[in-house]
């Protein structure tokens, strides 16, 4: 039996001037580069889903990161740990802290991914090469209405937001610096699993705020609408 999560904690920022990178970001002078073309104008649009899907050439790739995966709710699935394939990415163009893409495969967990329940806590642990923690991410969700044989998915953001705007910020006062995109699947059973992959963005450059305002973490959960659902292929 899998032990159970831990609550979450919200992070509130003292006021600051700049906020740097912490031990669990690290920056790649080791990592073999290869070349990388120039940025599509096209793109620059939807930055965040062009990277997602891999639309832009990796400038390099970091070895040693791994990920840890549980679940509460009605059960508790055993943690599992696996790798993640990290690309960093040369993105001047964009005017936005150079990133990493990290990918977790579920493949080698078998064709049923990783089980859990349909009202619950996802806790995915991101771990760098020295085992630092990088960030906890801890998502809820509640899928008890998934038809058999279909499947959704849920992007998380963890965005920098001036203290006192949490609930309605101007989007060109937030900040991403975390993101985690999960996709779910019921089998014909009903039985709900994590499958494919588990995608995730994080800078690994230090995000300089010069404004002297005070800044917190706000985490934004999204998931498709009409249809919540799709059938499976």
């Amino acid at each position: 039996m899998g032990r159970r999560l831990k609550g979450a904690r919200r992070l509130k920022l003292s006021p600051l001037r700049s906020l740097r990178k912490g031990p669990g970001l690290l920056s790649p002078p080791s990592a073999s580069p290869v070349p990388t073309p120039a940025v599509s104008r096209t793109l620059l649009g939807n930055f965040e889903e062009s990277l997602l899907r891999g639309r832009f050439a990796p400038s390099g790739h970091i070895e040693g990161f791994t990920a840890e995966i549980g679940a509460s709710g009605s059960y508790c699935p055993q943690h599992v740990t696996l790798p993640v394939t990290v690309t960093f990415f040369d993105v001047s163009e964009q005017n936005a802290p150079a990133p990493f893409l990290g990918i977790v495969d579920l493949n080698p967990l078998g064709r049923k991914g990783y089980s859990v329940p349909k009202v619950g806590t996802v806790q995915v642990t991101l771990f760098n090469p020295n085992q630092t923690v990088v960030k906890m991410f801890l998502v809820t969700f509640d899928f008890s209405d998934m038809p058999a044989a279909h499947m959704t998915f849920l992007r998380h953001r963890l965005f920098l937001v001036p203290v006192g705007e949490e609930g309605n910020a101007n989007p060109t006062h937030r900040l991403l610096c975390y993101l985690l995109h999960l996709r779910f699947r019921s089998s014909r059973s009903g039985r709900l699993s994590l499958h494919g992959d588990i995608r995730l963005l994080f800078s690994r450059r230090s995000l300089e705020l010069d404004t002297g305002l005070p800044y917190e973490l706000q985490a934004v959960t999204e998931a498709p609408h009409n249809p919540r659902y799709s059938p499976l292929p």
